[in-house]
């Protein structure tokens, strides 16, 4: 640290327990870290914002338009309004707001031609925050669970679930889910991924809530009994099994029939059914097993 950059550290010192202000910001966004200064401005010899417990400078102002320069992880990240210092108005904006920004405090220390001394400090503390994104609910009726997805939201959620129940029909608070979050390496958002039970279970929601941003998401889904698809696929197969062997019955007595008046007709001979006879009946059993 140089010995300009030490002195300036110092003059702020004595002012360092100062609440923060909270300020909320969204990740890829920007945010106004605020600084108004009640005094004639016009006596502002410079100012300067710098990250607190650290010596990284977000941005520096001197009426002699002496620059000092900033830290590689806010260069061209913070813009100052040159317009507005007359007024007394020396606020600056972050942008491209990170999750490695979240929990810093930034503090505005001003000097004055009237004296070496600080006249005044403002403090402002980020919290950052992401929106949860891509939810899927998945059901496993094989395992009676249900499974719920999101990523890239900041800081970890809280999951919440509810189930209707199939007999009473009652909505239940869902609990001993199985929840697990990972952070993306370079970006730092989390991914989360929970599971919970849903016997006896009609529908089942999936709640993902941001304690910080106060936003949620959520999805219901409808939940299968285990095994109604293949009853389902059973009961036709015996309805059609249940067809043809009717079929096969009727076409059964209507050659009974027909051979017992043709055996009724006079003739020294007995007769056959004729084989225009048993084309009927062919093909109005294959007319009705095509149908």
């Amino acid at each position: 640290m140089s010995s300009s950059s030490l002195v300036i550290l110092l003059l702020c010192a004595p002012i360092m327990g100062q609440i923060p202000v909270p300020l909320s910001a969204t990740v890829g966004g920007s945010v106004l870290i605020p600084c108004s200064l009640p005094l004639n401005s016009t006596s502002i010899k410079w100012f300067y914002w710098q990250q607190e417990q650290s010596n990284n400078i977000l941005f520096h102002w001197h009426i002699s338009e002496k620059t000092q320069t900033t830290a590689s992880e806010y260069r061209n990240r913070c813009q100052g309004f040159n317009t507005e210092f007359s007024s007394g108005n020396i606020s600056i904006r972050l942008n491209n707001v990170s999750v490695g920004d979240d929990q810093k405090t930034f503090s505005a220390c001003v000097g004055f031609d009237s004296t070496k001394g600080l006249k005044r400090q403002c403090k402002s503390s980020l919290q950052v925050s992401a929106a949860y994104q891509d939810l899927v609910l998945t059901i496993n009726n094989t395992l009676n669970s249900a499974t719920c997805t999101a990523h890239g939201g900041y800081p970890e959620p809280e999951m919440k679930w509810t189930g209707q129940n199939k007999f009473s029909g009652e909505q239940l608070k869902l609990k001993d889910a199985q929840t697990s979050h990972q952070q993306h390496p370079t970006k730092k958002t989390f991914s989360v991924t929970s599971t919970v039970s849903v016997k006896e279970l009609q529908s089942v929601t999936c709640l993902v809530y941001n304690p910080r941003s106060k936003q949620q998401i959520e999805k219901t889904t409808v939940i299968d009994a285990p095994g109604e698809e293949l009853l389902s696929a059973i009961g036709v197969s015996i309805g059609v099994v249940a067809a043809i062997l009717l079929l096969l019955f009727v076409c059964f007595l209507y050659r009974r029939r027909k051979t017992i008046e043709l055996e009724a007709l006079p003739s020294s001979k007995p007769r056959r059914l004729s084989s225009r006879g048993r084309e009927n009946c062919s093909c109005f059993f294959f007319q009705l097993i095509r149908r």
